[in-house]
């Protein structure tokens, strides 16, 4: 039988995953980037993810899954947070235009998550860490939209 904190651990766990991959994810593209502004953005982007993933493991060990207010696993299940945290594949050869629309999905999903999570904890300081993510994953969204209008739609 799953508790709550195990499955919330479970799901802070797997948003330490999808941090990782989205490192990994940013910096393979910013090698095959054909701009160096694009190279640039991604490496910045990456290096943002791996601060993401530093929080969220310091949160894990000041123990911020007893602080999540939920009372059954039904209950959290019933929100459906890990569809926020999808892992959207891409092909070798996927164009820059499919990567970018990726980034950005993987970006609205981060900070659909983490503001998830900081309405579910009862404690100030964790929920300034998810407030925080979230803000900073809807950044990155922004980013990535605004290098998609500039490369993609430069006469809009």
């Amino acid at each position: 039988m799953t508790s709550v904190q195990q499955t919330f651990e479970q799901l802070v766990s797997l948003a330490i995953q999808r941090e990782e991959e989205a490192y990994n994810f940013y910096m393979t593209h910013a090698e095959e980037a054909e701009f160096s502004s694009s190279t640039k953005l991604l490496k910045d982007l990456a290096k943002q993810e791996e601060g993401h993933k530093a929080k969220l493991e310091a949160a894990l060990k000041q123990g911020v899954c007893t602080t999540f207010s939920c009372d059954t696993v039904e209950e959290i299940e019933k929100m459906d947070l890990s569809q926020y945290l999808v892992d959207v594949p891409l092909a070798p050869s996927s164009s820059p235009q499919d990567i970018l629309i990726v980034a950005i999905k993987r970006e609205q999903g981060a900070e659909s998550f983490y503001k998830a999570l900081s309405e579910l904890t009862t404690s100030g300081p964790h929920r300034a860490v998810f407030e925080t993510l979230a803000k900073e994953e809807e950044g990155h969204k922004t980013r990535l939209q605004n290098m998609y209008d500039d490369i993609f739609q430069p006469d809009m």
